[in-house]
C-alpha cells in the first residue's frame, strides 16, 4: 500500500522481480535437463536464451503460463545441401525429442514436439521448451547467431548472444533505467494488450528508452519512471508500425506475426496511453496511483 507515486514505482519494481523461490525451482529445472542432454551427448551444447537471457522475465500471476527457453546446439551449419544430405530442422527436432525420451523421468511426463521446439510441463505449470540449433557460419560475422527452425522444413536465424549483451549494454548506458521499464511495460502488456508478443515490445523499448533517458541527462531534467513510461507510449505509438530490429543484430524482426492494420490499432491503443499517462505523471496521491494501476494491473500497489 502506497500513499505517493514514487513510493508506488519502488514497490512496483521490486514485485516484477522473480521471487527467490520461484527462482529456485526456475534454476532447479533447466540445470537439470541442460546436465542430462549434455551428459548423454557430450558435443552438444545448451544455454539459456528468452527473457531469462535477456534479465526481463517478470513474476507470473498465479494465472500465468510461465516457459523456461533453452537452446540445444547440436552442431555448426555451413551451408544448406541442395541434394538433400543435411539436416533438416524436422530432424533437428527429432534428434532432441528421442535424447528426452531416453530419460526415465522426462518420458513419463510425455515430451511433445510444437515446431519448432520440444517441450515438457512440470506439475507445477512451469514449462520447459527446448530450441534446436546449429552455430552459424553462413553469414557474417561467422561463428555468431544460430540458425533454428523456423518450419518443419525451413530454417531462421537467431543472435540471441548478441541480442542479450546488446540490452544489458543499453541497460548501463541508462543508468539502469532500461530493464526495470521493460518489466513495467511488460505488466502493462499483459494487462491491456497481451496479443503483442514480448520480445517485439523488448526491441521497440530497446530502440526508443535509451534516447529519451539521453535527452533528459543533456538537459538535467529530471528521470523518474512514470515520466520514462510515458515518453515510450508517446514514442511507440510511431515506432509499432514500422518493422523494428535490434541494431547490428542478425535475428530477423520479429513482428511478422502482426499484420499492418492490428499494427494501426495498436498504435491507436498506445496513443490513449500516452494521453492518459501525460495526465498522471502530473498528479500525485490516490488518483495518480489508481490511474498507473489501471494501467499496469495488480502488480502495481493499491493506494492506502
Amino acid at each position: 500500500m502506497s500513499t505517493t507515486v514514487s513510493q508506488a514505482f519502488r514497490e512496483f519494481k521490486s514485485k516484477l522481480e522473480l521471487s527467490e523461490s520461484f527462482q529456485k525451482k526456475i534454476t532447479t529445472h533447466h540445470n537439470a535437463i541442460r546436465e542430462w542432454i549434455e551428459n548423454y551427448e557430450p558435443k552438444i551444447e545448451t544455454k539459456l536464451i528468452g527473457s531469462l537471457q535477456r534479465n526481463t522475465r517478470i513474476q507470473p500471476r498465479s494465472i500465468d503460463a510461465f516457459d523456461i527457453d533453452i537452446l540445444v546446439i547440436l552442431g555448426e551449419f555451413h551451408g544448406i545441401s541442395s541434394d538433400g544430405s543435411g539436416v533438416s530442422p524436422s530432424d533437428a527436432i527429432d534428434e532432441i525429442y528421442e535424447i528426452m525420451k531416453e530419460h526415465e523421468t522426462y518420458k513419463k511426463m510425455d515430451p511433445s514436439k510444437d515446431y519448432p521446439t520440444v517441450y515438457i510441463e512440470y506439475s507445477d505449470g512451469i514449462k520447459v521448451e527446448l530450441v534446436p540449433a546449429y552455430k552459424d557460419f553462413i553469414y557474417e560475422p561467422k561463428e555468431r547467431g544460430y540458425r533454428i527452425p523456423k518450419s518443419y522444413y525451413e530454417w531462421a536465424t537467431a543472435d540471441y548472444d548478441y541480442d542479450a549483451d546488446y540490452i544489458s549494454k543499453k541497460n548501463e548506458e541508462t543508468g539502469g533505467y532500461l530493464i526495470p521499464t521493460i518489466k513495467m511495460l511488460k505488466a502493462a502488456k499483459r494487462n491491456l494488450f497481451p496479443e503483442m508478443k514480448s520480445y517485439h515490445l523488448e526491441v521497440i523499448a530497446v530502440n526508443v528508452i535509451p534516447a529519451i533517458v539521453s535527452y533528459l541527462k543533456e538537459n538535467r531534467y529530471q528521470i523518474s519512471y512514470p515520466f520514462v513510461i510515458y515518453s515510450f507510449f508517446l514514442m511507440a505509438k510511431d515506432e509499432i508500425i514500422k518493422s523494428v530490429r535490434i541494431s547490428g543484430s542478425k535475428s530477423l524482426n520479429d513482428d511478422s506475426y502482426v499484420s499492418y492494420n492490428e499494427k494501426i490499432e495498436l498504435a491507436k491503443l498506445f496513443k490513449t496511453i500516452a494521453e492518459l499517462t501525460e495526465i498522471l505523471i502530473k498528479l500525485d496521491g490516490r488518483e495518480a496511483i489508481e490511474g498507473w494501476r489501471e494501467l499496469f494491473g495488480e502488480p502495481f500497489p493499491a493506494y492506502g
